[in-house]
C-alpha cells in the first residue's frame, strides 16, 4: 500500500512545500488529446520522436475496487523527449447516480505516488484535478537533469495534508501525472516494469462523514529505452 507517509520516506524528504488546498474542484477548460486507445496502451505504429529517449507503456490496470468508482489510466505521451517526460492520464468514473466522496485527493489520480518495489519513479502533477473535464496540461519546472533525462535532482517534498474530493453522479475525476526517475535512481528513467498502487477511501456519508471504506488499486507500467540511430 502507498500512503502519504510511504511517499515521504521512500523520497527522503527533510521539509515541506505548499500544494494544492484540501479540496478539488472544477477547473480549466476542456481540452482534447489523441493518440490513445482508451485502453492503455499506444498504437504500435505511432511515430517515434526523433530526440525520444524512453517509451512508457501500460501492461496491466486491477480489476475495478469493490468501491463505487472505477478507476482506469492509459498513455497521453508515451515517449520520454526533451521537452516532457511520458504522461498518463488518470480517469475515476462515478458510474451512480449520486456524487461519490473519496480521499486522498491526491493518491486517487496518483499524485505523488512512488513505485512500489524499486521506488525508482515517481509521478508529479501535470495538470490540476477535474470534474468538469479534461484539465489543462502543463510540463512544470522541476528540477531535472536535463536535455531529455527526466530524473530529479532534488527530493520532492509533499505537504501531508488530508484531502477529499467529490465526484458528481455520472461523472469522472480527470488529472495528468509525468513519469521522473527519482535522484537515487541509476538511470534518466531505469528500464523495466514497475507497479503503482494507492489506496482509495470512500466515505459513504459524504464530505465530513466519519465512516470510510478502503480499497488499494493500481496498476503496471513498462519503460523501455529508445535507441537512437
Amino acid at each position: 500500500m502507498v500512503t502519504r507517509r510511504s511517499v515521504l520516506r521512500a523520497a527522503g524528504i527533510a521539509g515541506i512545500v505548499g500544494l494544492a488546498g484540501c479540496t478539488a474542484g472544477a477547473n480549466d477548460s476542456p481540452m482534447t488529446d489523441g493518440g490513445d486507445d482508451g485502453t492503455g496502451s499506444e498504437p504500435s505504429d505511432r511515430e517515434v520522436p526523433p530526440d525520444a529517449t524512453s517509451r512508457a507503456s501500460v501492461t496491466a490496470q486491477d480489476n475495478p475496487p469493490e468501491l463505487p468508482v472505477t478507476p482506469q489510466v492509459s498513455l497521453a505521451d508515451p515517449f520520454a523527449t526533451g521537452s516532457s517526460p511520458p504522461v498518463l492520464r488518470v480517469d475515476v468514473d462515478n458510474p451512480t447516480d449520486a456524487p461519490v466522496v473519496l480521499g486522498e485527493y491526491r493518491d486517487v489520480v496518483f499524485q505523488y505516488v512512488v513505485d512500489s518495489a524499486d521506488n525508482e519513479l515517481m509521478l508529479l502533477p501535470h495538470s490540476q484535478r477535474s470534474t468538469s473535464g479534461d484539465p489543462d496540461r502543463a510540463t512544470p519546472d522541476y528540477d531535472v537533469e536535463g536535455d531529455g533525462c527526466w530524473r530529479l535532482t532534488d527530493q520532492i517534498a509533499v505537504t501531508q495534508e488530508y484531502g477529499t474530493v467529490e465526484v458528481p453522479a455520472g461523472g469522472t475525476l480527470t488529472a495528468y501525472v509525468g513519469l521522473y526517475g527519482l535522484p537515487e535512481a541509476g538511470e534518466c528513467l531505469p528500464a523495466g516494469e514497475r507497479r503503482f498502487e494507492t489506496t482509495y477511501s470512500y466515505y459513504p456519508d459524504g464530505l465530513g462523514g466519519d465512516d470510510r471504506e478502503d480499497a488499494t488499486w493500481g496498476f503496471s507500467l513498462s519503460v523501455e529505452t529508445v535507441e537512437s540511430e
